[in-house]
């Protein structure tokens, strides 16, 4: 069983990849620079919150560990597909989305 705990972030997790997929491709409608400190730095935070979200359901899955593993990777991309699909992204501000 998947911990209760990480279920509300992966969905957010994975809305924020696709918004930092749509930022660094220039995908969205508006046409934002981003340097290249503001890219490494949320890069290295993605990977960081991904990996810990991760090993935190997994370990507390108990016997349970892979289960677990395939629910939060199925929450990740159902907040991906839903950012992507209902095009949320016009919903937010330019820097909301930059410090997004």
């Amino acid at each position: 069983m998947l911990n209760l705990a990480v279920l509300p972030f992966m969905p957010i997790v994975g809305a924020m990849t696709a918004n930092l997929s749509q930022l660094i491709r220039g995908e969205n409608t508006r046409k934002i620079s981003v340097g290249l400190k503001t890219f490494i730095t949320a890069c290295a935070a993605f990977a960081s919150v991904w990996f810990l979200l991760l090993v935190t359901a997994i370990y507390t899955g108990g016997d349970t560990n892979t289960a677990a593993g395939v629910e939060v990777l199925a929450l990740f991309v159902a907040g991906l597909a839903v950012f992507s699909i209902f095009k949320l992204d016009r919903f937010i501000g330019e820097r909301t989305q930059v410090w997004l």
